[in-house]
């Protein structure tokens, strides 16, 4: 099943090298971001998705992520003249951990970003990819699910720049990169777990 999973994040990321190609083809690929320093805050909702088993020694089932419901934070900046950024997104989703329990799920990556289109009306088309960190907490049965883990991802994005002057710019973000997790020890299951995911942010942005 591991390497099913590794197979689909193959084809995940051809798909997007593909399309990044294609826009950067376009004539209206001229995007710059922000052109600065800018921060955002919004809803973040978490999809996870393994096919390892719970370390159980009395039954053995697959491990079930429900769906995550939080909030995202972001900061970061946008290289002036460049279709190049930065950014370190801040994600927190509670997950309904094996339909038994509620967890917290914390996340935080350092992210480049590279704008690809933009079009006169203001949206924008990019790309996020990077890697970091994420935390599970131990829900209200103590079955030592606490985990620590490393992210790493990649992406599309959407942006709209509805406001542009020559000191502020505001936009609204959708970024929905695919993510790929690991979480060490055997808290989930036996030698670690490993599962994909796939955040979706939505980011009300302000630069400066």
């Amino acid at each position: 099943m591991k390497g099913g999973l590794s197979m689909k994040l193959k084809q995940g990321i051809v798909l997007i090298v593909v399309l990044s190609s294609l826009s950067l083809a376009s004539s209206f690929a001229h995007a710059c971001g922000h052109e600065g320093f800018f921060m955002g805050i919004g809803y973040a909702q978490l999809f996870q998705y393994t096919t390892e088993d719970e370390n159980n020694l009395v039954a053995s089932r697959r491990i079930n992520f429900g769906p995550g419901y939080g909030a995202s934070a972001v900061v970061g900046y946008d290289f002036k003249g460049s279709r190049w950024g930065i950014q370190l997104p801040f994600e927190y989703a509670a997950l309904k951990l094996n339909r038994s329990e509620w967890v917290n799920s914390l996340s935080n990556e350092v992210e480049a970003i590279l704008h690809l289109v933009e079009w006169s009306n203001g949206l924008d088309f990019h790309l996020v990819g990077g890697a970091g960190w994420t935390y599970l907490s131990e829900g209200s049965i103590n079955n030592q699910t606490k985990s620590f883990g490393v992210i790493a991802s990649l992406g599309p994005g959407f942006s709209w720049f509805f406001s542009r002057t020559e000191k502020i710019s505001g936009a609204l973000a959708l970024e929905i990169p695919f993510r790929f997790v690991h979480y060490f020890k055997d808290h989930l299951s036996k030698g670690g777990t490993t599962a994909v995911a796939f955040p979706i942010r939505l980011t009300m942005q302000v630069g400066f």
